[in-house]
Parts: C-alpha cells; structure tokens; sequence
C-alpha cells in the first residue's frame, strides 16, 4: 500500500551515528529508484561527535514541487537515534496525530518514554555491533518498515550502491544490517502516555537587545554543569566498575575529562553515568583491569541515580 503524499521524515540523532549520511541515501533511494520529488537537507552545530543532529527529508509526487526549505516541524515518520534523546521535549515536538515513531533501544526497555500512538522499537546498537557496520543502516530498515512509501528493496540497492564503492564486504554488511533493521523492528501501541509536545516556536524577539541588556554585559543567569547529562552522547559502550579489582590509584580520575569518577576519601566509589560519554580512556589506562568496556544497557540504566546525589543523602 502507497502512502499518502507529500510525506515528511524527520531524524533526530547526535553526531558520530550517521544520521546525516542515512537521511540522504534515504532522499536518493526516493528520487533515483522510486522516481519521487524529495529534499533533504540537515541541520547541526560543531561537526562533533555527541552534538545534536536534525535531519530533515520531505518526498512528493514527480509532478508536485517541493517548495518548502525550512526544517520538518510536523513529521510522518520521527527517526531517533538514541534513547537518550527522548528525554529532551524538542525530540518529539510536533509528530503528528498518527504519525510513526522509530526508536533506537533495547526491544525488552519497556521504561521509554514513548509519546501515545504507533511505535517502532529496534536494537540498532545491537545489530550494528554484531555485523560491524554503524546503526545508521539498521534505524534506516525501520524506517522502512514503518513508512509505507519507502520501497525496501529500492533502499537496499542504494545502500549497496553507496557502501559497494568503498568494498563488496562493507556493502554486503550493510545491507545485512538493513534488513535485520527491517525484520527484528518491533511494533508497539502506546495508549496511556500523554500526546507529543507542539512543534516548536522561535520566539518573536531576542530576550536581549540594544535597550535589554545588562549593564557591563553582566551574567545574570550563569549556567550550572549540574544539569548536564552526558549520557547521550554514548554511542553503545561505557565503563564498568568492579569494586573488588580496584587499587584506588586514581589513573581513572587523572585521565576523565569530565569528572564522572566519585570518591569519598581516598576510595573510588563508582562512576556517574549522568556525566560519563564513553570515551573509555579511563578503561584503557586502568592497570588493575577494575575498569571494562562493556555494551551498554540495563545495568546503566538502573545505576542512573548519580552517585553524588546518594554520597549526599548519607
């Protein structure tokens, strides 16, 4: 079954997963195979890995121009590259009433915080480290699968296509890994969760101006490193702490560029997730092996609480 044009597909992701990269195979696979009008266009800040990422696609019938260039506020389709994402309101701002939701997580998270409506769960992280490819081609089979329009088959050229220039075996990996995205992406209806926030809006004038700002050019409103979370710029691996291997050296510390490590005394007492990114230079310098790379998951998750947050609360 077609779905109704114009469609409108928007992807939210962080830098580093291929979000930018997916949504434009996605664009040509519509205009190329399926003989569509499509644009597609993205938007980020510094082009680094754990900043965020908006990738915007919009198809149309060949006939019917696409004249609209500013960002997808009303999406068909939401993309998301990480679960982590969710947590944002922006992420969700403005899909439609009826509109598909795909998720990058675990298929057993039953704790995500899924707007009301049509979902579509899939462990991209899982399937791209199993076939060594990235999650980009695997969220990009779920996005198959939950849009009528996109002819699977018409993508999994395109992305031979694409990865075919670099090498037959990464081709081949990667259109393993889409078709795994399509087939293992689990439905889920959500019915007692509140709606999807509104899209967003800019505001009608600049909070400061000409005859706004403070005097000196003061900081009213100093921001606070408290509130940051981290987390989301992960991208599958953290470190794992083993209290009974650890010799409380401090390489670990010496090493973390933003202070996850949580000490009370001279005893290391475990790792803030808030704040870790998963760079694992703390796993790679640990000389007791008390410190491990693992996949992240459950155990990241029920560790939330920040360690200072509990040191407090003693």
């Amino acid at each position: 079954m077609r779905a109704s044009l114009p469609v409108e597909i928007r992807f939210e992701s962080i830098g580093g997963l291929g979000a930018h990269l997916a949504s434009q195979l996605l664009a040509e696979s519509l205009v190329l195979r399926q003989n569509l009008n499509a644009s597609q266009f993205s938007s980020f800040g510094s082009e680094k890995k754990g900043t965020p990422v908006r990738s915007s696609i919009r198809a149309a019938e060949k006939n019917q121009p696409i004249r609209v260039t500013s960002p997808v506020t009303r999406p068909d389709v939401l993309a998301v590259f990480h679960e982590a994402l969710l947590a944002r309101p922006a992420t969700l701002a403005g899909l439609k009433l009826g509109g598909v939701l795909v998720v990058n997580a675990p298929a057993a998270a039953a704790d995500l915080p899924l707007p009301r409506g049509r979902a579509l769960v899939v462990d991209a992280m899982a399937i791209a480290m199993e076939e060594q490819t990235r999650i980009n081609t695997a969220i990009l089979g779920a996005v198959a699968k939950a849009c009528p329009l996109i002819d699977p088959k018409a993508l999994a050229e395109t992305l031979e296509g694409h990865f075919g220039k670099r090498s037959p075996k990464l081709a081949q990996a990667n259109g393993k890994t889409f078709w795994r995205g399509y087939r293992e992406a689990v439905e889920r209806a959500v019915e007692d969760r509140p709606d999807a926030p509104a899209p967003e809006r800019g505001a009608s004038s600049p909070r400061w101006g000409y005859f706004t700002a403070p005097l000196g050019g003061a900081i009213l409103e100093a921001g606070n490193t408290a509130a940051n979370d981290l987390s989301v710029s992960r991208q599958g691996f953290a470190p794992r702490f083993n209290t009974a291997r650890c010799v409380h050296c401090g390489v670990c510390d010496l090493v973390c560029p933003d202070y996850c490590f949580v000490w009370e005394d001279i005893r290391l007492m475990g790792i803030d997730y808030q704040y870790c990114k998963g760079c694992l230079r703390c796993v790679e310098s640990c000389p007791s092996g008390a410190l491990t790379k693992e996949r992240e998951g459950a155990w990241t998750r029920t560790e939330r609480v920040p360690l200072r947050q509990q040191k407090a609360a003693r």
